[in-house]
């Protein structure tokens, strides 16, 4: 029985050693996981954004972004808008995003 007073408390240390590892990461490095669709071709960017329905993903070191599906997947005052992002094979590859229609949303 002493075994199971003991796997209790080193257990819960675990998780919890576990959790702070992880969340204790910056946003930046956290966000480096995200595919690059720079290193993926423009079908591969669009099958990783089928199979999730919405998905971040990184288009070079500075811009990350939210790609989507459908309108589905944006808030009820958001509307689809189609942009651009660089790929592997294609400098133009075109991507959904969720954006408020009454933002100014010209920018590619």
């Amino acid at each position: 029985m002493k075994q199971l007073k003991i796997a209790g408390p080193l257990a819960a240390a675990g998780l919890c050693a576990i959790f702070l590892i992880e969340f204790s990461q910056p946003a930046d490095a956290q966000t480096r996981r995200q595919p690059n669709t720079v290193e993926l071709t423009c079908r591969q960017t669009h099958e990783l954004i089928s199979r999730f329905g919405a998905i971040n993903l990184r288009s070079g070191p500075v811009r990350f972004d939210r790609y989507v599906t459908s309108r589905a997947s944006c808030f009820s005052n958001q509307t689809l808008r189609t942009t651009n992002v660089p790929t592997k094979d294609q400098p133009k590859c075109p991507v959904q995003i969720c954006v408020d229609p009454r933002r100014n949303t010209n920018n590619n």
